[in-house]
């Protein structure tokens, strides 16, 4: 089984990616679809109250606050990548157990470089993209500011550090020209493999 990693900063086109290998009916796995998954779980919640006891409004979880507190706070930011990162772990290694008999598997995984972890991973490919654009990307978002981007920003390795990857991928034109790109890299990977 060839583990194709998918990386880039925040509006990079990593999802983009990911949903371009989905429609070849690869396996994919998303792990930012697997944290906003998690924030559902009642488990979760729970330990949240603990954790970030202001996050919660009336009782219920509100996530635009929960992601203003962490991006402002690198203590805070690390006590939940404590509790989240191993859970969507085992639903990453559970992704790869069930599908250990199919050719190729495609993981969205935004902190490849930042964990340190590109040994898990035959082929990594870099969203990458001009910051005017990716700032344009982000500002579509719901409850997205300026400052919230900037913080995002600097808690992720830039484009440029990421220098280890197999592939960077250029995602400042169209989305017909970005899919042209993800069909020869998606070629030259399964070539090189045979």
């Amino acid at each position: 089984m060839i583990v194709v990693g998918i990386t880039g900063t925040i509006g990079s086109g990593k999802t983009f990616a990911l949903n371009f290998f989905k429609s070849k009916k690869l396996p994919t796995f998303s792990a930012d679809k697997e944290v906003k998954k998690l924030l559902e779980k009642k488990y979760v919640k729970e330990k949240l109250k603990i954790l970030f006891p202001e996050v919660f409004i009336n009782k219920k979880l509100n996530k635009r606050i929960l992601r203003s507190l962490v991006f402002n706070d690198k203590k805070k930011l690390r006590k939940l990548e404590e509790f989240i990162h191993p859970i969507v772990g085992k639903e990453k290694n559970l992704f790869l157990k069930k599908n250990k008999k199919k050719k190729i598997v495609f993981l969205e995984i935004p902190i490849i470089f930042e964990k340190k972890s590109q040994k898990n991973y035959d082929y990594i490919i870099i969203m990458n993209t001009n910051k005017k654009l990716q700032f344009k990307r982000i500002c579509n978002r719901r409850d997205m500011t300026y400052d919230l981007y900037k913080k995002i920003i600097s808690n992720q390795i830039s484009n440029k550090k990421k220098n280890k990857a197999d592939f960077v991928i250029d995602n400042n034109k169209s989305k017909v020209e970005t899919t042209k790109i993800l069909k020869k890299t998606l070629k030259k990977i399964i070539s090189t493999e045979l």
